[in-house]
């Protein structure tokens, strides 16, 4: 007859402890990387865009390395087709199809190089905010999340993957003649494209 591995009462009370662990485990809400009060991150995703007869997509990931500095990549299946935007303090840049342009604003860069998305604001939209120097007319749900918001003439609602995240994975908005959806499948705190 064998004998049994353990005694039944440090058993039962090793069984316990683990019960306890486990629940304390999943009472734990997941946290999010980053929260969106950070002027520091990266993204990545998927961005679709529709712009009168236009339609596009791409994968995204943007770098907010400072509330000055920012790198984007868009690029198509398998890398093609791709474009970066960027800005400094010393104006902006796009480089597509190994040609460089410059200008003072990065969204003036993105109408040229086909992607007339508003990237200034979407710096505070995709964190879940308002622009603050801009009138808003915004619902802020029961967890303290964003869900609608109606600024500068764009009209732009959340999703959340948890009640208890403070970065949306999802971006519907749209404008008069625009309208665009951002999937993020990765927040990040430490940007990885910050340096040429």
């Amino acid at each position: 007859m064998s004998k049994p591995i353990m005694s039944t009462p440090l058993a039962l009370r090793s069984l316990a402890i683990f019960m306890v662990l486990l629940i304390s485990a999943c009472a734990t809400p997941p946290k999010p990387p980053i929260d969106s009060e950070s002027e520091t991150w990266q993204l990545q995703g998927k961005i679709g865009l529709w712009y009168k007869d236009t339609q596009e997509s791409a994968t995204i990931d943007w770098s907010q390395c400072s509330t000055e500095q920012v790198r984007i990549r868009l690029s198509g299946p398998l890398g093609a087709g791709g474009i970066e935007l960027s800005a400094d303090q010393s104006g902006a840049r796009l480089i597509q199809g190994g040609d460089t342009s410059r200008a003072s604003s990065i969204d003036e860069l993105a109408s040229r190089a086909e992607w007339p998305i508003p990237v200034e604001a979407l710096r505070f939209w995709v964190r879940g905010r308002p622009i603050p120097s801009e009138k808003l007319d915004g619902r802020v749900n029961t967890n303290g999340q964003l869900e609608q918001l109606a600024q500068m003439g764009w009209q732009i609602s959340y999703r959340y993957k948890t009640p208890f995240h403070q970065l949306p994975n999802r971006i519907s908005a749209e404008s008069a003649n625009t309208r665009l959806t951002l999937i993020i499948s990765e927040w990040q705190d430490r940007p990885k494209l910050c340096t040429p």
